[in-house]
């Protein structure tokens, strides 16, 4: 599949300057805790530049923030790996992982509880601990239950793959608004850029919505884009493929076919900031209350763009990517090792 798809997400490109320093670091931390063991790993991920991905959703924030950002884009990645096996696959197996998991974002910090049992668990329960510093309780109740969700759709989607499930457009845009991780990014948005949209804009319709454009418009160009990928691990949960099969159509008519649907998406997302700023009008919010609003929605903008931009670039989804794939389905089987 090309990387260079035209796609209407008329957002501008931004990266951060500080992108090589928080790259550099990142490499570091990921050896330091043991989540890349060999030097064939470490440039495996290197080719997936992830950097570039954390530095797109965070074009404003200062290094130590782009540090921190790009951590937790690298669990991501690593979390998604680790159900491109026979674990995704095996939704006991699964489920065990991902309640695990669930029940880690859940338990208040300090508390004495649930102890994290593999290595990646742990990894996770230290960068969730931080991430929870100087947020407020409203932004800790949506962050729990973005990261619950998130967790709990590999379950759904192990599923799948042992029945031999292939959905319709309408579930599968429902299960990937969750299990994409868009929401997750911009709460880490909100943290690494110090500010907090208020709590009644983020439960207004409006915004709400605009969350959900940015989850479909995310997962939308990351299926064009790891089709590929998704063919090599045998992976039929692909909107091109579904649409194929639901229009019958062959694939470069299903490639127009979302195409449009992005296009949809990001001319209602326009209309949803016109929305939110009139809602600011009518709560009587104040200056401090209607600039965290507005970089909630440039949060949105950034997620959108920055994935367009990542996925142009990185070599994940390239034709190296996938012989990676084909190779061995995961970049390291040392954070797993326990959880399997």
């Amino acid at each position: 599949m090309p990387q260079d798809i035209a796609l209407d997400i008329p957002f501008p490109k931004r990266l951060n300057p500080y992108v090589e320093v928080a790259r550099a670091r990142n490499e570091h931390w990921l050896v330091s805790t043991g989540l890349l063991s060999s030097p064939h790993n470490l440039e495996r991920y290197r080719t997936w530049r992830i950097e570039r991905l954390a530095a797109g959703f965070l074009p404003g924030v200062g290094v130590n923030d782009l540090t921190f950002g790009l951590a937790v884009q690298s669990f991501f990645f690593f979390f998604d790996d680790l159900f491109d096996s026979g674990l995704g696959e095996d939704p006991a197996a699964t489920y065990e992982i991902c309640h695990e998991m669930a029940a880690l974002a859940r338990q208040e910090p300090g508390a004495a509880g649930i102890t994290p049992s593999f290595p990646l668990a742990r990894v996770w329960t230290e960068l969730w601990l931080q991430a929870q510093l100087g947020m407020s309780a409203a932004w800790r109740a949506r962050a729990v239950r973005h990261w619950e969700e998130y967790f709990l759709t590999y379950v759904s989607e192990a599923v799948n793959r042992r029945s031999g499930t292939v959905l319709g457009m309408d579930p599968y845009m429902k299960l990937r608004r969750l299990g994409i991780g868009s929401e997750v990014v911009v709460d880490v948005s909100e943290r690494c850029g110090h500010f907090e949209a208020p709590a009644e804009i983020h439960q207004s319709m409006c915004v709400l919505e605009a969350r959900a454009i940015t989850a479909e418009v995310v997962t939308l160009t990351n299926d064009l884009h790891s089709l590929e990928k998704d063919l090599a691990n045998g992976e039929l949960n692909n909107a091109v493929l579904l649409l194929g099969l639901e229009h019958g159509c062959d694939r470069a008519e299903a490639i127009v076919h979302v195409q449009r649907m992005i296009r949809r998406r990001t001319t209602r997302f326009l209309q949803l900031e016109a929305e939110a700023a009139r809602l600011c009008e009518v709560f009587g919010l104040s200056p401090e209350q209607r600039e965290n609003t507005r970089l909630f929605l440039d949060a949105n903008r950034a997620c959108m763009r920055g994935n367009l931009d990542w996925s142009n670039e990185s070599g994940r989804y390239s034709e190296l990517g996938v012989l990676h794939v084909n190779r061995s389905r995961r970049i390291e089987d040392v954070v797993a090792r326990t959880a399997e």
